[in-house]
């Protein structure tokens, strides 16, 4: 834009240098008006300056034709005084006849009229002296008759001074107006009006509208500035038509990365609660609604293999389809899983977006894989570990009863083949009765045992109906003290702590004939502590009677959680049984 201003600027001449330049007319102007304000001025000056001492002539002359009159009627008086006040009187007159016209700028005897007629009166006056003083009056009056003349000729060439200034400043107002006509006429019309169009020009743009122009025919500093404007606005058009279409290519972006983040979102969500294999067609389906452009293919092998390298995005190209194949790797971990193959026809080129999306989607499903992978080799484990759970726990509680009922039963055979008295026989036999209910005890509780199963996430809440189950049995409420975050702890711990807690209940149930329980698991110094406590009649650390095999089936569940069994007295009676293990909080996204 300064370039093309520049290059304007260089083509056109400077108007302020120019004759139709608005400074320079206004100049013209200005040195119009104050010319005729000037002239005006000067004029009046002048003409009230020839005005000056036309008045004081005016007075004087009438002062003469007073004086004249008096002289005529002293001659009637013949008496000495009278002749001497005459004779003062006519010097008197003759003095101011002579000044009659030395005051003023200008004098009246410029005029020849007057001049005419003064030297008539002069003339006039000097045949009056020389007559004798039986002149006749009638003389004297057609003198005083003359001075008359003489003093209406002086009123009228005042007159005709006061009536030139009054043209003077009429014609110089006249002018004015005239010139302030012009200029304004011409101002309204070189001036105000392009103005309001500049300025209306400059609204239209401001409101987007760049269609509308300025009239630049003008060669002055308005026709510069109108054409600088309009130039301006042709640039804004261009521009602001540039940045619309940015602005659309931005919405559109935005738009499709919007869609992008959602399809993605649908993607994850689907995966955390499906099997990818479950998953996989409907991905495909809304992957290639997404892309809008060839076909997606989600290949996953049986078995990963595992690369120290990077693999990068390859491209095949099938001359009998015109294809182009972009392969995707789902890799996580430095193991991959399989590709994402992507067919496009030859010339088509693929935006940043699409190959972000499909990456993108790669790693969501490369995650689910291996989360699917990991879930299913915890699940394994966890299976392993139960069975070696239960095959201990068969076999240090009903296996070992059987074998004891084997020996009673080896030992009442022999007893009967010796024929020992029946007493003993009858001994064995209650032996043997009771070791069969025991044993069916211990199959009741390990039945129960292995059928328990969490149906409600929350551990908190499969410890309540664990307590609220042993209340009832114990005829006593059990409290329960939880203070564990939701979802703190993995499936595994979540059955593990569940089992210690029943087989805690269990034993208070069946030896420490308490009359108060509770239940507490709460976190200490970056530890989880599970203690099960009651006031019963505490236990026999000799002979270790207390649970029987109660206490080793919680051992057993304790190591499974690296952690192991303490069992305290409480004060003043009771016992207290407490499990501390290192559990970090789930966290089921991690990979």
């Amino acid at each position: 834009m300064r370039d093309k201003t520049n290059k304007l600027n260089n083509m056109d001449p400077d108007p302020a240098t120019t004759s139709s330049s608005l400074i320079a007319r206004a100049g013209q102007i200005m040195t119009v008006i104050i010319t005729l304000g000037l002239v005006s001025m000067i004029s009046s000056m002048l003409v009230s300056e020839s005005l000056s001492g036309d008045a004081a002539q005016i007075n004087h002359a009438g002062a003469l034709r007073m004086m004249a009159i008096r002289i005529s009627r002293a001659h009637l008086i013949d008496t000495t005084n009278e002749k001497q006040e005459v004779a003062t009187e006519v010097k008197a007159f003759e003095k101011q006849l002579t000044q009659l016209f030395s005051g003023g700028l200008t004098s009246a005897r410029e005029n020849p009229l007057i001049e005419s007629h003064y030297q008539t009166i002069l003339s006039l006056w000097e045949k009056l002296k020389q007559q004798e003083q039986n002149t006749p009056v009638y003389s004297y009056d057609q003198f005083v008759s003359m001075l008359d003349q003489l003093v209406s000729l002086l009123q009228k060439e005042s007159e005709k001074k006061l009536s030139m200034l009054r043209l003077i400043q009429g014609i110089s107002l006249l002018s004015i107006l005239v010139v302030a006509f012009v200029v304004l006429f011409r101002l309204n019309r070189s001036v105000v009006t392009p103005l309001k169009q500049l300025v209306e020009v400059a609204s239209q743009a401001g409101q987007g509208n760049f269609e509308l122009k300025a009239n630049d025919s003008a060669d002055n500093e308005l026709g510069v500035l109108a054409r600088t404007i309009n130039q301006m606005s042709s640039q804004l058009k261009t521009t602001y038509q540039n940045f619309e279409e940015r602005v659309a290519q931005k919405t559109n972006e935005l738009i499709q990365t919007n869609q992008s983040l959602d399809f993605l979102y649908r993607v994850a969500r689907h995966l955390s609660s499906n099997d990818f294999s479950y998953s996989k067609p409907k991905i495909t389906n809304e992957l290639e609604t997404i892309l809008r452009e060839g076909k997606i293919i989600i290949s996953v092998t049986s078995e990963n293999f595992f690369s120290r390298q990077d693999i990068i995005i390859q491209q095949t190209f099938d001359s009998d389809l015109c294809l182009l194949t972009h392969r995707f790797p789902l890799k996580k971990h430095q193991h991959t899983f399989g590709y994402i193959n992507w067919q496009t026809p030859k010339d088509y080129s693929i935006k940043e977006w699409q190959t972000l999306a499909l990456k993108a989607v790669a790693d969501i499903i490369s995650t689910a894989i291996e989360l699917e992978k990991q879930r299913s080799s915890q699940n394994r484990l966890l299976i392993m570990e139960e069975r070696a759970v239960i095959a201990r726990e068969l076999h240090d509680s009903l296996a070992q009863s059987l074998s004891y009922l084997k020996v009673q039963m080896s030992l009442l055979t022999k007893k009967i083949q010796k024929d020992v008295p029946k007493e003993q026989i009858t001994d064995t036999m209650d032996d043997i009765k009771q070791g069969i209910n025991s044993a069916y005890l211990q199959l009741r509780e390990l039945l129960t045992t292995f059928r328990l199963k969490l149906d409600d996430p929350s551990l908190e809440n499969a410890l309540q109906g664990t307590v609220t189950e042993f209340s009832s049995k114990l005829t006593h409420a059990i409290s329960l003290d939880y203070q564990i975050p939701q979802n703190y702890f993995s499936a595994n711990q979540e059955i593990h702590i569940l089992q210690i807690v029943r087989e805690a209940l269990s034993n208070i149930q069946r030896h420490a004939n308490a009359t108060q329980a509770g239940v507490s698991i709460s976190m200490q110094e970056n530890e989880v502590v599970v203690e099960v406590w009651d006031n019963g009649k505490g236990i026999d650390k000799v002979t270790q009677t207390y649970g029987h095999f109660g206490l080793s089936i919680m051992q057993e569940r304790a190591n499974s959680l690296n952690s192991k069994v303490e069992i305290h007295p409480r004060n003043p009676k009771g016992t207290s049984i407490i499990v501390k293990l290192n559990a970090k909080r789930t966290n089921y996204l991690e990979v």
